[in-house]
């Protein structure tokens, strides 16, 4: 695997866990080479002061930034999580030393580690440990592309009655605490940033947790089904075509959900990175009539692996795999490694007769 490396002002502390950071992707034969050479992530060694963007050329390449919070002293988590979405990151990896006079050894620091989903854990800096976090993330392959058609049907245009349950148990799971608010990108990320997020994710804002379930519209596809728009906020779906979309299919070699619009459909909408995994489910498992995905947890559910992005095609296959080792996929809970759950059923309803009161809003993380 080839990744780049970008480099504001120096800085003690960072600069050292970089350099062990990057010697072990070198010792396990990865490749440092130029942003435009085929690289699959960026190291963008940055400063929390005033963070510098990663760019990419395209979503294949993941952005992991690396900065040092040695002159700290606030809420860490706030702080890495800002850092990350200002950084435009997959992965914000953070350095602290809590003893000021050992700033110079990065050995004595603490890492932490921050993603899109929320996931945040921290452990003792070992260059090895890093780097096996990292790699998951850095050789991650996306599958969130739109591909849209206006052929949905005129009766679906209103809300259905499948689209009005969606927008119920949206704001149920508002109601429940377990829908974080979305984050105020507009806030904190300037006007070229946000057209370069849009241009490379399609998205407008963040919103965590997502919900779909299936309708038979046969004149459009086999396998179709509603789902919630990507950063939407879940508790205030309205529209078709903006807040929640009708998918029909997924292409897998070019990793684009194909998606059936109104021709008054909102062209900066787009439906949640998940669908890639949703639909995979719907079409594997034909009992599967729902699927909720929220940044929750449930004591005794069993946990992925790895802690793979959303919108991942190693995510999927993991969650999948999963399913079918339990003893009926079709009104099972897996859980996501330092994210949340994926929770199928036959309904909505169904779905949430058997959660609710189980779910607890802080989800375990593990190292």
């Amino acid at each position: 695997m080839k990744f780049a490396i970008t480099k504001d002002r120096p800085n003690r502390l960072r600069d050292r866990v970089a350099d062990g950071i990057i010697e072990s992707f070198l010792l396990h034969g990865h490749e440092i080479s130029s942003e435009n050479n085929g690289v699959s992530f960026i190291l963008n060694l940055t400063d929390i002061e005033s963070p510098r963007p990663g760019r990419r050329r395209s979503q294949s390449v993941f952005i992991i930034s690396l900065v040092a919070a040695d002159r700290y002293h606030g809420d860490i988590r706030s702080l890495c999580y800002g850092t990350l979405v200002r950084t435009l990151s997959n992965l914000l990896l953070c350095a602290d030393s809590p003893d000021g006079y050992k700033a110079n050894n990065a050995y004595s620091s603490e890492m932490y580690f921050t993603t899109p989903e929320a996931g945040f854990y921290h452990m003792p800096f070992e260059p090895e440990r890093v780097y096996r976090r990292m790699l998951p993330i850095a050789g991650s392959h996306y599958a969130i592309e739109n591909r849209f058609s206006t052929d949905l049907p005129d009766r679906l245009s209103t809300p259905s009655a499948v689209v009005r349950k969606i927008r119920q148990y949206g704001k149920e799971l508002d109601n429940l605490g377990v829908l974080p608010t979305p984050f105020p990108l507009k806030q904190i990320l300037s006007e070229e940033e946000l057209r370069h997020i849009f241009k490379i994710y399609g998205i407008t804002g963040l919103s965590y947790g997502n919900l779909s379930a299936r309708e038979q519209v046969p004149e459009i596809g086999e396998t179709t089904f509603w789902m919630t728009g990507r950063g939407v906020d879940k508790s205030n779906i309205s529209k078709v075509g903006k807040d929640v979309f009708l998918v029909k299919g997924f292409d897998y070699e070019t990793g684009e959900a194909l998606v059936s619009v109104p021709r008054d459909h909102d062209p900066k909408g787009r439906v949640s990175v998940d669908a890639v995994e949703h639909e995979l489910i719907y079409r594997t498992f034909p009992d599967v009539g729902a699927i909720v995905h929220v940044h929750a947890w449930m004591d005794g559910v069993h946990c992925t692996s790895q802690n793979y992005p959303c919108g991942t095609q190693e995510l999927v296959q993991e969650v999948v795999t999963m399913l079918k080792q339990t003893s009926d996929p079709s009104h099972a809970s897996v859980g996501l490694k330092n994210h949340g759950l994926t929770i199928t059923g036959e309904t909505l309803d169904e779905i949430f007769g058997r959660i609710r009161g189980r779910l607890l809003v802080e989800v375990p993380m593990y190292v």
